[in-house]
């Protein structure tokens, strides 16, 4: 049954490469104006399902509901235009293009220009080509990436493309927004840094799907904690319920139960 503040759902998701299956039965719900975190060990299915959300992947069995529209198998760029972004681990943008570049061409979703004159920096219409630059401007300003605007992501840090990737998808003007593992390979400063972008993004009502390694991130910034286990879902619930669920524990927390019993 889809609650009334439910803005993505996910019903009975069968996912399968040949033989092997990558998500099996999976539900989900997610609550407009939450954080919620998929976690799971390497393989759970984690990347599938967001895959499978935003239509990368396409299952062969199941429904996923945005405003209680099915777009299971919709392209990405239709489901992007419908109000959900998403960022990737490893962004793989052409090295020679600027933080503004980059933001740019993340605006081809709201133009009737091509993706390639977005990444050029010229559209169709000037009209088109002002908003865009509006856009990617704010989105600048709100990850503070500022003194990114013109420099080569071949000359950033890892953390800094991640700044900037998360300020791409940031710019598609979304109502969810699913970041995909944006603690990865950071150090203690950048993800504070992340974290905050994570709350403002929340205080803004924006809703989040975050999928994510690091537990205490999880725990920290997550209104609800969604864990699979083998392509299933295992536990949904709070970050206090899932901490002490036995199912949970086996299958991924490990030694890290203990740190989790006293957050």
């Amino acid at each position: 049954m889809i609650e009334e503040n439910d803005i993505l759902v996910g019903k009975d998701i069968h996912l399968g490469f040949g033989g092997i299956k990558a998500l099996d039965g999976v539900d989900f719900s997610v609550k407009q104006g939450q954080i919620v975190s998929i976690i799971g060990p390497n393989g759970a299915g984690k990347t599938c399902l967001i895959n499978s959300i935003t239509g990368y992947y396409h299952p062969q069995h199941g429904r996923i509901l945005y405003h209680d529209k099915d777009i299971l198998g919709q392209k990405a760029h239709r489901i992007a235009s419908l109000g959900i972004s998403r960022t990737f681990q490893d962004p793989t943008t052409y090295p020679s293009m600027t933080a503004l570049d980059i933001l740019m061409a993340g605006r081809y979703i709201h133009t009737s220009a091509s993706i390639l004159h977005a990444m050029l920096f010229f559209g169709k219409s000037r009209r088109e080509e002002v908003e865009s630059r509006r856009m990617a401007e704010e989105a600048i300003s709100f990850a503070h990436i500022e003194d990114l605007r013109k420099i080569p992501l071949a000359a950033m840090s890892y953390g800094q493309r991640k700044q900037v990737e998360i300020a791409r998808a940031l710019v598609m003007q979304p109502e969810v927004i699913i970041l995909d593992e944006p603690m990865s390979g950071l150090d203690d400063s950048m993800k504070e840094i992340v974290t905050d972008l994570i709350f403002d993004m929340h205080d803004r009502g924006m809703t989040i799907l975050l999928i994510e390694h690091d537990i205490q991130a999880v725990m920290e910034l997550s209104h609800s904690v969604i864990v699979l286990d083998y392509g299933k879902k295992i536990a949904e619930g709070t970050p206090e319920q899932i901490a002490g669920n036995e199912l949970v524990t086996q299958a991924y927390l490990g030694g890290w139960t203990s740190n989790l019993s006293s957050l």
